[in-house]
């Protein structure tokens, strides 16, 4: 047991006063003569010691009316050390991120009811005291008179902070005891290994359950097919349901810019991902800022996803090959400057420059790869395409390749196998497949030795055009020759060469709030230029840092809302960027009663309570209702002076 208001306890001295007026009876007697006393000497003797236990019983009457009554006014609680915090610094933590929008069950957001319950808490303090709490947004201290506005002031933030970042924010402040108000959030309460191992931090974590943890969000997005194979491409995403059952007739909203390019219903299954789908680019160009909008309530700040699809870059095709390298079918085949940026030169007079900087460098038909290329492959971030020539020399292309090349060429005569298109290489290039369609002839192949994939082979299980398992280089296992293949003149020489140039590290189409560096390849940056991030009504400066002609960009923390930013320099819009919450808000299940106690089980240093919304009580708690003795206190006050009224009249 312990006391709210002890203070009260000097009031014990008014105690004082009704012995005072049993020891001094300050009423003035007045003398009666009479003839003769000696009749009422027996009855005096009779009624002195009646008259003596009367008034030690009013005496106790009275001292026990006083005694209840200050207690009373003491307000006396039941509960053990990690209930009693009044002789404990506290701080309380109220999570307000977005996933306390849920409901209970009046209908009412998780965070108003947490206001009510921090209001009791609270109540129940010393007045006079101040109060640290804290959120996702900041810390504030205040005193008692001022709670109430100020719980009030709390509103929903972006931001989230891990259970485990609470502990440690409590312990960076010194206080002995927690009080955590959330919704139990698998997301961010896991993992609590730091939480149950600072056992000198007394922490009570008050649950807030909703009446359905149910949350529908975008979840991913991303194109069919590589950008710059065609103008019309196929957008996929998926939209989970973190709730148990099943959500039906959901409205979807596809929007680009100011136009809607489409609205349909969809059901989404319980606990699953659906995946959709939608033809874009048919009647405009692809390139551009998105919406995916999802009618879901009452959690309802993701229900807008944004991306954009950017420009198709040029990629730059470099072409090494010598005097006696046949034919220039690449050349051929990167010939369209819309589409890519061609470089084509002997060995001799490669530059260093271009070959670092390739998307794709194509070395086609040298004997021996020159020694100051092999030094510099590491330099390469692009993809390497070798070509053998007839009189190949295997050590030189082995610090290329990384794995061996087998000079004992095999002549027999072969065709690809249609199974190779099913390789997911070619995923998204083939709307159909022609089974009567054939494909390339080889006639003589290099054999290779170590660790590579198979993009495509012979029906006789030769490996025609492999790739490294260790590096983004891809070998054409037989010369370019038309006495050797046809696969230069083939249809299929074309895709093949198109997936090739495509850019590793394909720019995402969206970025999430939070998520740290955002690497940009950005041409005519300079160190020292200054960078602004603009939407529709703000205008921010990020920092960044520049290495090899890429950006890292860092989102500014001040940015709390999702949307479409521009990135700025000297009035010159660069590229859009889509911002997005943080997934792991979206997430809103919470851990189970049961599951968090069998957690914590065996730490008596944390404890469980769930908060009734409807009452703003807790269940267990605490430091008010059921716990409360003052009001026993004074019902007992009440009968000791109705004995003292009964003492006085009746005896």
């Amino acid at each position: 047991m312990y006391f709210l208001n002890p203070e009260a306890f000097w009031a014990f001295a008014l105690l004082l006063v009704p012995i005072i007026i049993h020891l001094f009876n300050f009423k003035r007697l007045k003398k009666v003569y009479f003839s003769n006393l000696s009749f009422l000497t027996s009855i005096e003797q009779q009624q002195k010691s009646k008259s003596t236990l009367k008034k030690l019983l009013i005496l106790l009457s009275r001292l026990l009316v006083l005694c209840f009554i200050v207690l009373a006014f003491s307000k006396p609680m039941l509960g053990d050390g990690l209930a009693s915090d009044r002789e404990r610094s506290v701080a309380i933590y109220l999570d307000n991120s977005y996933s306390m929008q849920q409901t209970d069950a009046k209908g009412e957001p998780l965070l108003y009811g947490a206001y009510s319950s921090i209001q009791t808490l609270l109540n129940e303090r010393e007045q006079g005291t101040s109060v640290r709490m804290f959120d996702n947004e900041g810390q504030r201290e205040f005193s008692l008179s001022e709670s109430d506005e100020i719980i009030q002031e709390v509103k929903f933030s972006d931001g989230s902070l891990f259970l485990s970042d609470v502990v440690g924010r409590a312990d960076y402040y010194g206080v002995d005891l927690l009080h955590v108000y959330g919704d139990l959030q698998r997301s961010t309460t896991l993992p609590i290994d730091k939480v149950l191992g600072d056992t000198l931090l007394a922490i009570v974590y008050h649950q807030l359950q909703s009446e359905n943890s149910r949350n529908l969000y975008v979840d991913s997005v991303y194109l069919e097919k590589p950008m710059g194979l065609t103008g019309v491409n196929t957008l996929h995403f998926g939209i989970r349901n973190t709730g148990a059952e099943r959500v039906e007739n959901v409205l979807v909203k596809v929007e680009k810019g100011e136009q809607q390019l489409s609205a349909f219903t969809a059901t989404i299954p319980g606990l699953d991902t659906e995946m959709l789908s939608l033809d874009i680019g048919v009647n405009e160009p692809l390139n551009g800022n998105y919406k995916i909008s999802v009618q879901d309530n009452p959690v309802v700040f993701d229900n807008d996803f944004y991306f954009s699809i950017s420009q198709a870059v040029k990629p730059l095709i470099v072409v090494l090959s010598t005097a006696k390298s046949a034919g220039r079918y690449f050349e051929k085949v990167f010939s369209n400057s819309d589409y890519f940026s061609l470089v084509s030169n002997s060995i001799e007079n490669a530059s260093f420059e271009d070959v670092v900087n390739a998307d794709l460098l194509v070395l086609n038909g040298l004997d021996q790869i020159p020694d100051w290329l092999v030094s510099q492959v590491d330099q390469i971030d692009g993809k390497i395409l070798v070509v053998p020539s007839g009189a190949a020399v295997p050590e030189s292309y082995h610090s290329v390749l990384g794995f061996g090349l087998d000079v004992k060429r095999r002549t027999e005569s072969g065709t690809l196998s249609k199974k190779s298109l099913d390789h997911p290489f070619f995923d998204g290039v083939f709307s159909e497949k022609n089974e009567r369609a054939g494909l390339p002839n080889v006639k003589s192949i290099y054999g290779v030795m170590g660790f590579t994939e198979t993009i495509l082979g012979t029906n006789e299980g030769f490996p025609f055009l492999v790739k490294s398992g260790r590096k983004s280089t891809y070998l054409i296992t037989s010369p370019l020759d038309d006495s050797l293949t046809n696969f230069h003149k083939h249809a299929i020489f074309v895709p093949v060469m198109y997936l090739l140039a495509q850019p590793l590290g394909v720019t995402p189409m969206s970025y999430r709030l939070g998520g740290g560096l955002i690497p940009l390849k950005m041409e005519g940056i300079a160190p020292g230029d200054i960078l602004e991030l603009r939407n529709s009504e703000d205008v921010f400066i990020p920092s960044y840092r520049y290495f090899k002609g890429e950006i890292l960009l860092e989102i500014p923390d001040v940015i709390s809302k999702p949307g479409i930013y521009h990135l700025v320099a000297d009035s010159d819009t660069l590229k859009s960027i889509a911002l997005n919450f943080d997934r792991r808000e979206s997430e809103i299940a919470a851990i189970g009663t049961d599951e968090f106690e069998r957690m914590i089980a065996g730490y008596d240093h944390i404890r469980l309570e769930q908060v009734d919304t409807g009452a703003a009580l807790t269940s267990n708690t605490s430091e008010s209702g059921e716990n409360g003795l003052w009001k026993y206190a004074l019902i007992l006050a009440l009968i000791f002076l109705m004995a003292e009224t009964l003492l006085l009249r009746f005896t």
